[in-house]
């Protein structure tokens, strides 16, 4: 019987621990595609605006975070709306001579509620919760929850 030096011992224990790895890895992503969320979303809000910032029948352009989104007044009710197509992922903008959301890309036309006109999109804009109370307009954003795992 042969006597694992030290050399063939460490490769032995590296390449045990990678494929050990690599295992647990695997099982958990799958794990997490399963059950891709423990529990009920929580949801928290945010001012999104002044109501006294945006008029009857106006669409204005608002940051949050890094995502652009669109604040609409229509017929006196507060509705916010992503800025994503619903097609491909491209950026639809507001034309305000037209009345319209239009994704250039693919030419796809949503009206002011966000619902498809004309194009490929096969759903309408996503729009976010919104309150109004008092002199300011709240969106309900879903809090992200981690794994710890970078």
């Amino acid at each position: 019987m042969k006597k694992e030096t030290r050399r063939e011992f460490l490769v032995n224990l590296i390449m045990g621990g990678g494929i050990l790895s690599a295992f647990v890895l695997f099982i958990f992503n799958i794990a997490k595609y399963i059950y891709p969320k423990l529990g009920a979303p929580t949801f928290r809000k945010v001012v999104i605006a002044k109501a006294d910032e945006i008029e009857l029948g106006q669409v204005k352009e608002v940051r949050f975070g890094d995502q652009i989104l669109y604040l609409a007044n229509i017929n006196g009710k507060y509705k916010v709306f992503s800025s994503i197509c619903t097609h491909l992922g491209c950026r639809v903008r507001w034309e305000e001579n037209n009345q319209r959301f239009f994704c250039p890309c693919h030419h796809a036309v949503f009206d002011k509620d966000g619902k498809v006109l004309s194009g490929p999109p096969p759903r309408p804009l996503d729009e976010f919760k919104v309150d109004v109370e008092g002199r300011f307009v709240y969106m309900w954003v879903e809090e992200k929850k981690s794994w710890g795992i970078i």
